[in-house]
């Protein structure tokens, strides 16, 4: 496999040293981060969100401000009586946002060096999802996707909210660009810093707190890593959960209601039923017929989370026993509406479209080049799921014709996006789909469409040679 790796033939991206050729690779990749990089930097600084502080970043402020004043994790309203401990939410985003606080304060030039850092996060993410095509993709094709990745809205709004997803993000691609190279590298060392950056993005987000053990077993079972590589990355995996879990069994006094499973239990209520988004829009938006149905709504929704927390196995049972009443009608939810919603467009939990807060003056909402931007990704984004998905097929059939042997070097770097892909799918149809989960991961979305394009074009090329090989077309994409 090592020597697969040393194939320019193949690929002829990435050498055994890690390092982009031709040298104009890095060039590219700059250019790619001071464009994303100026896209979001002007959008923070012109868009104005109403009331930063509202829905899940009222939990976030207040654990930061808890930690910084206090030096306890704890949802609290600051100017409680007492602080309790709690694990409600994730740690991760509300300790970068407490060390800015030790930096700035907590005025506006907090709010500002968020907001500023977090475009530089969002850019940052962009570049290195880059960085990562090129282990399969052309530099050419490779630029493309980082294009569409600095261009596409949602990755751009979301850097304007106090919530975790941008810093998610950025260590989720960091931790498969990590683990990428150290499959190349066969480095050790490696695969245990990439566990603990995706370790990191699990204690930011938990819907991560598997994944990377599961992803080093799934390497090890296909053998697409040595077994030593993949005992380090799931080792490093483990370490920050692990000290967390300490953590919280060691400080944390049970309370109903204050911990991540109740949030979980939560989730996994309000994802069992369609009308829960729907009912979630009325309640805010609606006239007062809209505001009762929505009310009916959530007064079921509060059984079923009552019964998952008086017993989680009857909990289920029970939502399960509503469920099978409609057999069809759940299994086209669970199975096609809510992967579909997952990566779907309008955020439906918020303002709508492509804004999670309430926001004027964005450039998105006032600037036509902005606004037929936002109009046309719209327009793509079914078509775009659809060639992420294709990818799969697409890498499946080239392992198994001889004359595509160059899947075989890139294999382990796509198994992990398209685990990754897969993994986070399946956790959100189970719980709750919103659109505004899946953009940390937009950038892999784009990887895999950009893929199946980039195969699309060379097979097209190859037939219109009439000699059914693709390696000249390629040679054609990749230079064109």
């Amino acid at each position: 496999m090592h020597t697969m790796c040393l194939q320019t033939g193949a690929f002829g991206m990435i050498t055994s040293d890690g390092q982009l050729r031709p040298r104009r690779g890095w060039l590219v990749l700059f250019a790619i981060f001071l464009f994303a990089l100026g896209l979001r930097w002007y959008y923070v600084s012109h868009a104005v969100v109403l009331n930063p502080v509202r829905g899940d970043a009222t939990q976030y402020y207040a654990y930061a401000l808890n930690l910084s004043n206090h030096g306890v994790f704890s949802k609290d309203l600051p100017d409680a009586t007492t602080i309790h401990p709690d694990n409600y939410r994730d740690p991760g985003y509300p300790v970068f946002l407490a060390l800015w606080m030790k930096i700035l304060g907590t005025g506006d030039a907090w709010y500002a060096g968020v907001l500023l850092s977090q475009a530089l996060l969002g850019a940052l993410t962009v570049t290195l999802a880059s960085q990562l095509a090129r282990y399969w993709l052309p530099l050419r094709w490779a630029a493309a996707a980082g294009v569409v990745m600095a261009l596409w809205p949602h990755s751009i709004t979301i850097n304007g909210y106090l919530l975790s997803e941008t810093l998610f993000g950025f260590l989720t691609v960091s931790g498969v660009l990590i683990g990428a190279k150290a499959v190349l590298r066969q480095s050790p060392c490696r695969a245990a810093l990439a566990g603990l950056t995706l370790g990191a993005a699990a204690l930011t987000n938990a819907i991560l707190l598997p994944f990377g053990i599961l992803l080093a077993t799934l390497l090890a079972w296909r053998k697409l890593a040595p077994r030593t590589l993949c005992f380090a990355l799931a080792l490093g995996a483990f370490i920050l959960p692990s000290a967390w879990t300490v953590r919280n069994a060691i400080v944390v006094v049970p309370v109903a209601g204050t911990s991540s499973t109740d949030r979980a239990l939560l989730n996994f209520a309000q994802g069992s039923r369609p009308e829960f988004q729907t009912a979630w829009r009325d309640s805010v938006l609606g006239d007062d017929a809209a505001k009762a149905k929505a009310k009916l709504v959530f007064q079921h929704l509060n059984d079923d989370y009552v019964q998952l927390e008086n017993s989680p196995l009857h909990g289920v049972a029970s939502i399960l026993q509503r469920l099978w009443k409609h057999p069809w009608q759940s299994a086209h939810w669970y199975l096609i509406e809510k992967p579909a919603l997952l990566w779907g467009w309008g955020i439906e939990i918020g303002q709508g479209d492509i804004f999670v807060f309430p926001t004027k003056n964005a450039p998105f909402q006032v600037q036509p080049a902005w606004i037929a931007l936002a109009a046309i990704s719209s327009a793509l984004n079914t078509t775009l799921m659809l060639l992420a998905l294709t990818s799969l097929l697409l890498v499946w059939f080239c392992k198994k014709q001889p004359s595509c042997q160059r899947w075989s070097a890139s294999l382990p770097t796509l198994t992990m996006i398209w685990t990754l892909v897969a993994f986070v799918t399946l956790i959100y149809s189970t719980l709750q789909a919103e659109p505004r989960y899946s953009i940390p991961f937009r950038p892999f979305e784009i990887l895999l469409a950009m893929t199946t394009l980039w195969a699309g074009v060379a097979w097209w090329l190859g037939r219109q040679r009439g000699n059914g090989n693709t390696r000249t077309a390629r040679a054609d994409v990749r230079g064109s």
